[in-house]
């Protein structure tokens, strides 16, 4: 299960943050804060993912970042979770962003976060990932559209 999936740039800021567990605001802070700091650690051709030995959200936990453009995408899994899947689950992202946004970047997301979050939301529900076809998520994000024009 994902527990968290965060979007993030090269500066440190947050671009989307998703919690799928009920973490108090304050811990939510700490969390990102510490994952961040993790970030200006890597370099940005690294593939990166291990075990969450300091604790930042659980120590049976792992983290899993991947740097792309200037955004790094950070997920923290269960020990159930595959890391590897997890990989594949990112590159998906980064390959439907791409397709939405036509050679996406940081401003797609600062700008269209209505669409990043239906985005990210077709395919992760409650921590579980539901959808990794792109074009079945492709078409629902079109249907989406279309209603929300239609009204």
């Amino acid at each position: 299960m994902i527990k968290v999936f965060l979007i993030v740039n090269s500066s440190g800021k947050i671009r989307i943050r998703r919690f799928y567990d009920e973490v108090e605001f304050a811990r939510q802070q700490q969390i990102e804060q510490k994952l961040v700091q993790l970030t200006s650690k890597l370099s940005p051709n690294s593939c990166n993912f291990f075990k969450d030995l300091d604790g930042i959200y659980d120590k049976k936990c792992k983290i899993v970042m991947r740097f792309f453009g200037t955004l790094y995408f950070i997920a923290v899994i269960d020990e159930d979770e595959s890391e590897l899947g997890v990989l594949d689950l990112i590159q998906n992202i980064v390959d439907l962003m791409d397709k939405i946004f036509e050679n996406a970047c940081e401003l797609d997301v600062l700008y269209h976060p209505d669409k990043m979050n239906a985005l990210i939301d077709e395919i992760i529900v409650a921590g579980i990932v539901v959808e990794t076809n792109i074009m079945d998520i492709q078409d629902a994000l079109k249907q989406q559209e279309t209603q929300i024009k239609n009204k």
